[in-house]
């Protein structure tokens, strides 16, 4: 009769092993059903949530402080933002004014330039007026006429009947006009041997007209003449074989020369 094994308490069964226990053991006196008295429970819990507001209470002193001083410095950047954008505006305020500035500087060059230019222009075209009148004047003053008008030439420069004759001889009827070819002075105004009645007159560039054989005389020594003036009339005084002008023109006073070629040059032939 066989009888059944005996199993100690200290033996497990083959394959009925229990999964190991994980994490801290409690010790033998927490074990199973073992529960604490509810005022040590109170004072653990106590304890530990003493313990949790101790070591908060730093960080949340922390986090407040924290928050106050991101509220300053929010607060300080606002400011110098807000500063910031007003000197950005006072900036281009400024830089505005000065282009304005700048601007009616300019203009105000460009006006003075202007007005300059045009003060300028008539300057040099009152200038150009006056040079013109000058040279009208000059002309008007220093032209050259010829003595007489209508006459005939009848006689010119060069030796006759054994002796020089200095001038050219326009017939002409007596007591026709005779006129001062230019602006000057007369230098002789009287009778003179073969000329009969004589007048000299020295123009501005010191050339000396004769007027010989004349009729009258209408000027005097030292009386001044501008082109066309009346100085005398024609005649047959002196040695003359009829009615006519004798003319004689004496470069800056020197001797006689040929006319014909000097009328020429003054475009009165």
């Amino acid at each position: 009769m066989s009888s059944s094994p005996t199993y100690s308490g200290r033996h497990r069964a083959p394959g009925r092993h229990r999964a190991p226990r994980r994490g801290p053991r409690l010790p033998a006196g927490f074990r199973g059903g073992f529960v604490l008295p509810s005022a040590a429970a109170a004072a653990l819990v106590v304890t530990a949530t003493g313990a949790t507001v101790a070591e908060s209470s730093p960080a949340h002193a922390a986090l407040t402080g924290n928050s106050t001083t991101m509220q300053a410095r929010s607060a300080a950047l606002a400011e110098f933002d807000h500063t910031e954008s007003v000197q950005q505006r006072e900036a281009q305020s400024s830089a505005v004014a000065a282009q304005v500035l700048e601007t009616q500087r300019r203009a105000e060059v460009a006006r003075i330039a202007r007005d300059a230019e045009r003060r300028a222009v008539a300057k040099r075209r009152s200038a150009a007026a006056a040079v013109k009148r000058a040279e009208a004047e000059r002309k008007s003053r220093e032209g050259w006429i010829m003595p007489i008008k209508g006459a005939v030439f009848t006689s010119g420069y060069g030796w006759r009947w054994g002796r020089m004759h200095q001038g050219d001889d326009f017939g002409t009827p007596v007591g026709t006009p005779l006129h001062a070819m230019s602006t000057g002075r007369v230098v002789f105004a009287g009778w003179q041997g073969g000329y009969g009645n004589k007048v000299e007159i020295e123009y501005w560039d010191g050339t000396v007209s004769v007027f010989g054989h004349m009729s009258s005389i209408g000027v005097s020594v030292g009386d001044k003449v501008a082109p066309g003036d009346l100085v005398g009339a024609s005649g047959n005084t002196g040695h003359s074989t009829g009615p006519h002008l004798h003319l004689e023109i004496h470069p800056n006073g020197g001797a006689a020369i040929d006319p014909a070629p000097w009328l020429r040059d003054h475009g009165l032939q």
